[in-house]
């Protein structure tokens, strides 16, 4: 499925993937710094911002197919740096796992490899089954958006927390329903970190209550070309939350390459 996707700037490709349930709006201040000078492709996945939704589970596979195919689109057949910001770093292990070939970098944010515990995907089934039959994206947005900022940025920056509650309510019900069941039933990643042989940054918010820098560690020690970088004042969601310090640990890295 061709996905909704701005295409930013020159030089060398950076693909970056937002999380659930997000857009691409996610990189706006990415556009400026990192795509003054690599060419930035951000798609909306499917069932987010402006790509479509259809029916069925999004497995984290098939939103990888669906970056593949962008790629394939733009005939961006060269290895490219791959990021992803929560459910985009699950997409983003999926390309590892299938299409190493394509990558020639990784940047994994506030995601982690592991898959759900048998609570978590039963939590994420319920919420789906409470969207289904209300054809109302309320009770992921009352659910998550008190958990994506850090409580520091949440009341310094109410319009922040505005702009995050819209991205979520502009979500359609079918995309929220399609990712929950997607996520609730992705697989475990944790034994292929070892095989990935691409840099790789691990960039996490010091404040992120849902994947915590914990969890940027147990990536470390599995992941054998991997750098973390630690964001201050920020929760789930840095590049939004303190876009200065991630654009220059992006620059950075990417221009070790």
């Amino acid at each position: 499925m061709l996905l909704a996707y701005d295409d930013h700037g020159p030089g060398p490709v950076v693909v970056l993937l937002h999380g659930f349930p997000l857009n691409r709006s996610l990189w706006e201040h990415q556009t400026g710094s990192v795509g003054s000078r690599y060419r930035l492709i951000l798609p909306d996945l499917r069932g987010h911002g402006a790509s479509a939704a259809p029916p069925g589970t999004y497995s984290m596979d098939v939103l990888a197919d669906d970056v593949i195919e962008l790629l394939d689109v733009l005939q961006l057949t060269e290895p490219v740096v791959l990021g992803g910001l929560s459910m985009g770093g699950y997409v983003a292990l999926s390309i590892m796992a299938r299409f190493p070939q394509r990558v020639r970098a990784l940047i994994l944010m506030d995601t982690k490899a592991e898959a759900d515990t048998p609570a978590a995907a039963e939590a994420r089934e319920v919420m789906a089954s409470q969207i289904e039959g209300a054809q109302d994206v309320k009770p992921v947005v009352d659910a998550m958006l008190p958990r994506l900022l850090s409580a520091s940025s949440a009341a310094a920056y109410p319009e922040m927390v505005a702009r995050v509650r819209k991205m979520l309510e502009t979500t359609a019900p079918r995309g929220v329903i399609g990712a929950l069941r997607g996520l609730a039933t992705r697989p475990d990643r944790t034994a292929m970190l070892s095989s990935i042989r691409v840099p790789t940054l691990l960039l996490f918010g010091q404040e992120d209550v849902i994947t915590p820098p914990e969890t940027a560690q147990t990536l470390a020690s599995a992941i054998p070309y991997a750098q973390t970088v630690i964001i201050p004042k920020a929760g789930h969601l840095p590049p939004l939350e303190n876009a200065d310090a991630v654009n220059a640990a992006l620059l950075n890295f990417l221009g070790t390459l």
